[in-house]
Order: structure tokens, then C-alpha cells, then sequence
């Protein structure tokens, strides 16, 4: 329990000290005021990554056993803390604040000697540990763009490093780790949404630095595999990473300042689908929760089963990805005039973006069938006729979805014909790669069970991959429907479901149905496409009070003129337009 010790006291001297900070700030007017660029709509006070460096070394030296790589640690932490608390009070160009994070980082490598051995090479080593230090120290900046988010994720990060590699040990540098999560758990306190203080720069490439160095220490940076030594850091801090690399790449695929700051960051577009701040930001927790679990066991499991694992979250991480990039956060004259425009172009053309993910579920697919049909040793001596035959049934299989007409079909559209057509497209890929398999290695060592298997799971994950593109579609328009008139459906039998998908998929008409009234009562309390059928027309004027209904549409071509005449009442009375959904054909 004394091990745990400095986690107690760093977060008792931050919780103490914050009140008094926020006041100081105030009077000295060191305040982060709104602006177009930045998330908060109020004035905050800075000045919390102040609290943060003061408890963390105030908890850090009052334990004893300090020794060279922690003090190391603490020195060039403070280096890089005067530097952010700089540009707190006199706004230093990135230039000038790259240059100094770099001088650090490579003082602390030549001073300690602490650095990743990837390849062997010093200067190479040198060179790929100076960029993880700059990337996650920068990252940790950037992630500080909502309330509670960098510090939140910081405490999350911090706490995998120690359970994974301190958890049964007591060094100095657990010590100091247990401090720095101490002192943001108690900066949190008042820095979760809605937040009393900011911690600024001073505070976010401290914690940054502070974190990316711990992990490069001889105690955590044990001798492991290649694939050891990056997966673990990568996936520690993977919230920092994705978050950064994300809005790089997209700003600079929209020809805008990869360098400013803005509205486009991860949580943004979270907020913009619908999610309130606390939402996006406990989802963003729990992404890094899950990710720190997958790094936990990345030594505790069979390699081959952590690498399907580790590809199924990927699959979601570019899921996610892809999601966001249809929330338009740049105004329309700045975001078409980039490369994304012409990219997105060509993707929605000619489908790239579908034979990729295509690319990924098949090659999860087959190989999951092979985790799933051997174990153990012999699943590393079937691997060998598995990586083998892989380019063959990449190949074969999508040659085999693009002649069925699986690259045709628009996703958000995917219903039973579409399936069907994925199915034909599985089948007559399977069947195609079991006969190259024979022709060419004469199927000698391979298993016929594993192409049943391949077949039943890339089935489920090619269905899953499409629906949920749609549902995400559906998602968007409920999560922007506050924007849009509230739409009320008479009638929920065939021509309901018509106008239903007509308001769903018609941007232009900017109306968002809500639910239906339908005079045949056994169909009350059922639901098409997850809209309710509320009840008959006895509830038209509570349901348009109740829902705050702006409209009205009569879908059914089947009316009685005694209900149209009631229905017309009702709604002239509440001041809700009324109209008729028909489809016909015209010459």
C-alpha cells in the first residue's frame, strides 16, 4: 500500500492548490479567451499545468530512492514545462517551440543514453526515439481541445504504463509515474467538462514528454521483438496518436494549415454527430481503456491470436475514421478546394475505399478461420500454407465480389438483394480459390474445414461492414435532426415506409421524420426502420404537442374524406403544415 502512496499525495497537493491558482490567474488576466479556432465558449483561467509540474515533483521528492533516469526524467520535464508555460504567457511560433522540444529530447537521449533499440542502429534508434518524443509530447498538446480530454486520457495511459510494468515492482520511476497521474487526476477535478481551469501548454507537453519518456527507461523498455517494442507505446497512447495523425492527414488532404488549431479534432466531430462534450469525451475514454487492455495482454496471449484481435481493432479504428470524415467541419468553400475533394471523388467512383476494407475483412477472415481450425503449435506449422495461399484468395475473392456486382451497389442501400449478391460473391470466391489451391500446390496440408469457416466469417463481417455504414447514414440524419423540421407520418403501411425513405435519403427537403399514427390498431406500438407507430389519429394533436411536430404528410392514398377533414382541422388549429406523399409515374 506505501507504494501507492504517491499517487495519494500528488492528487491532494493538485486538488489543494487549483482554487488558488484559478484565483491568481484571474488577477493576473492569464485567461484563454474564445475564439474562432478554440472549442470553449467562455473565458477559462490557465495556469493548471502549473499545479500539475508543482505536485507532481512536490509528491516525486518526498519519497526517497531517487536515482539517475528519474532525475534525468524530472530535469528534462522541467526544461520542457518552462517551455510550455512560455507560450502560455507570450504565444511562441511551433518553429521555435519544435526546435527547443527537439534540442530536449536529444540532450536527454546523449545525457541518459535511454532510447528505443529498433534496429541496431545508434543514429537510426536516435533519430526514431527524437520523433516519438516530439510526436507524443506534441500529441498531448494537440488532444487538449476539449474539457477533461488530454488529462482523462493522460490518467488512462498512465495507468496501463504502471499495471503492465510496475504493477509488482517498486522503482523511482513508478514513483514518479504515480505521482504525474496523481496530480492530473487531481487537475481533473476542476478540468472535467464543465471545466473551471485549463492546464495550457505548460501543462499538456509536460504530461506529454513526462509519459513518452517513461516508456523508453531500461525497466519498461525491456529486451522484446520489434513487434513488442512498438505495439505496446503505440497502443498505450493510441487516443494521442489517431487523434493527431486524424486531423494531420484530413487538414492536409483539405489544403488547410496542418499547423493552426481548429474545430476538426476527434471529439469535435463526435459532438457534431450528436454526442454531448461528456459523451464524446467518455467515449474517447473508453476507446483508450480498450486499447490499453489489448497492449495489457499483448505478452499474456498467443501471438497469432493478439494479432487477429489486434486487426479486429483496427477494423474499428477505420470504421471510425471513416465516419467522422462525412462530419464537414471546414466551411464549404475551404474544405472543396483541397485534395480530399478529388480524392473522395475517385473513391466514391471507382471504390477504392471498399476494396481496401474489402482487402482487410477477407485477409481477417481467412485467417481467423485458421485460429479458429488449429491451435497452438499447429497453427504456426498450417501458417506457413496460409500466408502461401493468402495473395491467391485476396485475389480471387475480389475478382469474384466485382463480376457478381458487389462493388454496384451503393452501401447505405444494402438490403436483401444486396446480400444475396455478397453470398453468390463468397461462394463462387471460395470455391475458385479451392480449385487454384489444387491446381497449384495440389491442396497438399490444407483444409477444406477452413474454407467452411472463411466463408461463414467473412459472410459476417462483409453484412456487419455494410449495415453498419447504413445505420451510421440513419444516425447522422436523427443526430442532425435538430437542425431540421420535425416530421409527422399518417399512414405506416407501404407507402409510409416510401415516404420514410424519401425524407431519410432527400437531403435537400431538410426534414426529419419522428414517428407514425396509423388508424389500424395492430400496428400500434410496432415500429418501420425503428420509428414508432405511436398510435391512431385520436392522438394526432397530443403526438404534435408532444414531439413538436412542424409538419405533417399523409402517406396513405387511401383516406377517408371524414379523417383528411379532421386531420386538416387539427393541424390548422397548431399551425403545422399539411401535405400528401404520392408516387406515380408521368409521361
Amino acid at each position: 500500500m506505501l507504494k501507492y502512496l504517491p499517487v495519494i499525495v500528488g492528487l491532494a497537493v493538485s486538488a489543494v492548490l487549483i482554487p488558488f491558482v484559478k484565483r491568481f490567474a484571474k488577477r493576473l488576466g492569464i485567461i484563454s479567451s474564445p475564439t474562432e479556432d478554440r472549442w470553449h465558449k467562455k473565458p477559462t483561467p490557465l495556469l493548471g499545468g502549473i499545479v500539475i509540474y508543482i505536485s507532481t515533483v512536490t509528491s516525486f521528492f518526498l519519497f526517497k530512492g531517487h536515482d539517475f533516469h528519474s532525475l534525468s526524467l524530472i530535469l528534462a520535464g522541467t526544461v520542457i514545462f518552462f517551455l510550455g508555460a512560455v507560450d502560455d504567457f507570450r504565444h511562441l511560433t511551433p518553429p521555435i517551440k519544435l526546435i527547443v522540444e527537439i534540442s530536449v529530447a536529444v540532450a536527454f537521449i546523449l545525457f541518459t543514453g535511454i532510447k528505443w533499440d529498433i534496429i541496431g542502429n545508434i543514429p537510426f534508434d536516435i533519430f526514431i526515439t527524437v520523433i516519438w518524443l516530439v510526436g507524443i509530447t506534441n500529441a498531448f498538446n494537440l488532444l487538449d481541445n476539449m474539457d477533461g480530454l488530454s488529462a482523462g486520457i493522460a490518467i488512462i495511459s498512465g495507468s496501463f504504463i504502471f499495471l503492465y510494468l510496475f504493477s509488482n515492482t517498486q522503482t523511482s520511476v513508478s514513483s514518479l509515474l504515480l505521482s504525474l497521474i496523481g496530480a492530473i487526476a487531481g487537475f481533473l477535478i476542476y478540468n472535467f467538462n464543465p471545466a473551471s481551469i485549463f492546464m495550457g501548454d505548460s501543462g499538456s507537453l509536460f504530461i506529454g514528454f513526462m509519459l513518452g519518456s517513461i516508456v523508453l527507461i531500461p525497466e519498461v523498455n525491456s529486451p522484446a521483438q520489434l513487434l513488442q517494442i512498438i505495439l505496446f507505446p503505440v497502443l498505450i497512447f493510441l487516443i494521442p496518436i489517431f487523434d493527431t495523425t486524424y486531423v494531420v492527414f484530413m487538414r492536409k488532404l483539405s489544403g488547410l494549415d496542418a499547423m493552426k488549431g481548429g474545430k476538426d479534432h476527434t471529439s469535435h466531430r463526435l459532438v457534431k454527430i450528436g454526442l454531448s462534450e461528456r459523451s464524446a469525451v467518455l467515449l474517447l475514454y473508453t476507446v483508450g481503456i480498450l486499447s490499453g487492455i489489448i497492449a495489457f495482454f499483448e505478452r499474456s496471449i498467443p501471438i497469432y491470436i493478439y494479432i487477429e484481435a489486434l486487426f479486429l481493432f483496427i477494423l474499428f479504428l477505420l470504421f471510425l475514421g471513416i465516419y467522422l470524415s462525412k462530419i464537414k467541419v471546414h466551411d464549404a468553400n475551404k474544405n472543396e478546394k483541397g485534395v480530399v475533394s478529388v480524392i473522395v471523388n475517385i473513391t466514391y467512383k471507382r471504390r477504392i475505399t471498399e476494396i481496401l476494407l474489402d482487402l482487410v475483412l477477407i485477409f481477417v477472415s481467412f485467417y481467423g478461420a485458421y485460429i479458429l481450425r488449429f491451435e497452438g503449435q499447429s497453427f504456426y506449422t498450417n501458417s506457413v500454407t496460409m500466408f502461401q495461399s493468402l495473395p491467391l484468395v485476396l485475389g480471387l475473392q475480389i475478382i469474384a465480389f466485382y463480376t457478381t456486382g458487389a462493388y454496384k451497389a451503393v452501401w447505405k442501400y444494402t438490403g436483401v438483394t444486396e446480400i444475396w449478391i455478397i453470398i453468390k460473391g463468397i461462394v463462387i470466391g471460395t470455391i475458385f480459390s479451392m480449385l487454384g489451391i489444387l491446381f497449384i500446390w495440389r491442396f497438399n496440408s490444407y483444409s477444406r474445414t477452413v474454407f467452411i469457416i472463411y466463408a461463414i466469417l467473412l459472410f459476417i463481417l462483409m453484412t456487419f461492414s455494410r449495415y453498419v455504414f447504413k445505420s451510421f447514414d440513419l444516425f447522422l440524419k436523427r443526430a442532425n435532426g435538430k437542425n431540421l423540421k420535425k416530421v409527422l407520418i399518417y399512414g405506416a403501411g407501404d407507402g409510409g415506409e416510401f415516404a420514410l425513405n424519401e425524407l431519410l435519403n432527400n437531403e435537400q427537403l431538410e426534414l426529419m421524420p419522428v414517428c407514425f399514427i396509423d388508424d389500424d390498431k395492430i400496428k400500434h406500438g410496432r415500429s418501420i426502420h425503428n420509428y414508432p407507430v405511436i398510435g391512431g389519429i385520436e392522438k394526432l394533436e397530443e403526438v404534435l404537442t408532444h414531439y413538436g411536430i412542424n409538419e405533417v404528410i399523409i402517406s396513405t392514398p387511401k383516406i377517408k374524406d371524414s379523417r383528411l377533414e379532421k386531420i386538416k382541422s387539427v393541424c390548422k388549429n397548431n399551425g403545422i403544415r399539411l401535405r400528401k406523399f404520392s408516387l406515380k409515374l408521368e409521361e
